[in-house]
């Protein structure tokens, strides 16, 4: 019988952000932005849900001392992470498997259903957004519509790629382990970063004939990273505003709603007043 789980990724430092501190860790509005890729998970996956953790691990084993943690020494990429965490999920049972960046803070539990639901029948499928400067985003390269597959910023050529698009990998997968555990062994470092990238999944997949998607969330800022302090910012003040809203529409009053600042964990009942 197929079972389902969720891997996010947490290995990284997150050079970017200038801290010691894993990024995962980095707060908003009071909550580790990991805090809020879990919620997002668990009420889909329940307790099939896995982290990979690396830089200060013990930090993160602190922060969340109930979790499944797979351990990645080194960070050699996300391919890497996933070849780490492989052992531990098939011994679990798992045979597909959604993957998640844990630096995604506006994720959603509706946003996970609905790319579950357009992903299935795919033994490799991924989200994709446009946008308008796609900065360090790995290109998706398409031919009539079709996958060819995706290509880290640092190596994309339009000569031999074709003009860019806009769309964009957003980081999330859903993986047949069947089909990954036959490509996993094929993943190669020889790219500017040295690194093992799952985004190199896809091409190896659709060289196979291995049914891929590409499932389009137009503009859907949700699944957006954070890279770096002001990124972190930027997302802070959406999550804020995303909250009030949502506040406001379950019959929470709120007085000058642009100022208040409430954790999305938080249960606030209608009727409650907030000044």
């Amino acid at each position: 019988m197929p079972k389902n789980a969720a891997l996010i990724l947490a290995a990284g430092k997150g050079t970017r952000m200038h801290s010691d501190r894993p990024k995962v860790l980095q707060s908003l509005l009071g909550e580790p932005m990991l805090a809020y890729v879990r919620a997002a998970l668990r009420p889909v996956f329940a307790e099939d849900v896995w982290m990979v953790v690396g830089h200060r691990a013990e930090m993160v084993e602190a922060a969340f001392p109930d979790a499944r943690l797979v351990f990645q020494a080194e960070q050699l990429g996300t391919g890497h992470a996933l070849m780490q965490a492989l052992p531990a999920l098939s011994a679990a049972g798992c045979t597909h498997l959604l993957v998640v960046n844990g630096d995604a803070p506006l994720l959603s539990e509706a946003l996970v259903r609905d790319f579950l639901a357009e992903a299935a029948g795919a033994e490799l499928a991924f989200a994709t957004i446009v946008l308008d400067n796609p900065g360090a985003y790995g290109r998706v390269v398409r031919k009539q519509g079709r996958v060819l597959g995706i290509v880290e910023a640092k190596d994309y050529d339009p000569a031999l790629h074709g003009p860019e698009s806009g769309e964009v990998n957003a980081g999330m997968y859903q993986l047949g382990l069947a089909a990954v555990e036959s490509l996993l062994p094929r993943l190669r470092n020889d790219n500017k970063s040295g690194e093992y990238y799952i985004t190199d999944l896809i091409g190896l997949a659709v060289a196979e004939n291995y049914t891929v998607r590409g499932v389009e969330c137009g503009r859907d800022d949700s699944l957006l990273g954070v890279n770096s302090p002001l990124e972190l910012a930027r997302m802070e003040e959406l999550l804020r505003s995303r909250t009030a809203e949502r506040l406001l529409a379950s019959g929470v009053i709120l007085h000058a709603p642009e100022l208040i600042r409430v954790s999305p964990l938080a249960r606030i009942e209608p009727g409650a007043e907030l000044t």
